[in-house]
């Protein structure tokens, strides 16, 4: 039997989302992993995503990647669900977070789009808490949340770095956003960086692609750091009203 205190499940990222009035097609999009198994030797990460909607002509797709230390280490996708499961020798502690793409189409036309992400710890000192009383487990949980939080968030400043040295781009008036965000503010744009960013596109050992908005909304850039090293910065800019690829 698993204990609470055996791992630290950082999220469940099961979000009941309905559609805003622009789009009210995908019903229910979520994404998770959790810790499946352990043995002496090694440990194995379940992950799984699933969309749904409420149209009956819609066809549905579902991209998920795993990501540890900011790197594709598995992916899957899939209809309307994709799951997977990674396994890996023992070692210090990780975390893994799990970023998913739901999409809707009808008739070869994108009508929604979703993303849905989760995050998982594996800790092995987790076993030592089994005698621990389950309130003195939250508080670690609660703890370990956010701590694994604020890592990938400094992860993911760092690849950005590494990247605007390499490209020479300056990102000093830029913010990270994520491809929701570029959903709701234009549909031609979006095809464009979901096609450079979608888990189809990555290969393991890749970075975790990034998405920065100027300040003014007018410029935009796609990040890549590839798994040979290679970083490249691909920008987008507002120009009369239409987003023009750089």
């Amino acid at each position: 039997m698993y204990k609470k205190a055996t791992f630290v499940l950082m999220s469940i990222g099961a979000l009941l989302l309905v559609g805003n009035s622009a789009s009210a097609k995908i019903t229910k999009a979520e994404s998770y992993v959790t810790i499946k198994s352990s043995t002496e030797d090694d440990y194995t990460l379940r992950f799984n995503a699933t969309t749904l909607n409420n149209v009956s002509n819609a066809s549905l797709y579902t991209e998920t990647s795993l990501y540890a230390g900011g790197k594709v280490v598995d992916g899957a996708e899939g209809g309307a669900k994709a799951s997977g499961t990674y396994t890996e020798i023992h070692g210090p502690q990780i975390t893994y977070k799990l970023l998913t793409d739901h999409t809707e189409s009808v008739k070869g036309n994108r009508t929604d789009y979703k993303q849905t992400d989760d995050f998982v710890t594996y800790k092995p000192s987790d076993w030592s808490f089994a005698s621990q009383e389950e309130d003195e487990v939250v508080k670690v949980e609660s703890a370990e949340q956010a701590q694994a939080a604020k890592a990938f968030e400094n992860i993911l400043i760092q690849q950005a770095n590494e990247i605007s040295q390499d490209t020479g781009i300056d990102l000093s008036e830029y913010s990270l956003i994520d491809k929701q965000k570029v959903f709701e503010m234009d549909s031609g744009l979006f095809d464009e960086v979901h096609e450079l960013t979608r888990a189809s596109s990555l290969q393991v050992g890749d970075s975790m692609p990034q998405i920065h908005l100027h300040e003014s909304g007018k410029s935009l850039y796609v990040l890549r750091q590839y798994a040979d090293g290679t970083s490249k910065a691909i920008e987008f800019v507002l120009e009369n009203g239409k987003w023009e690829k750089q």
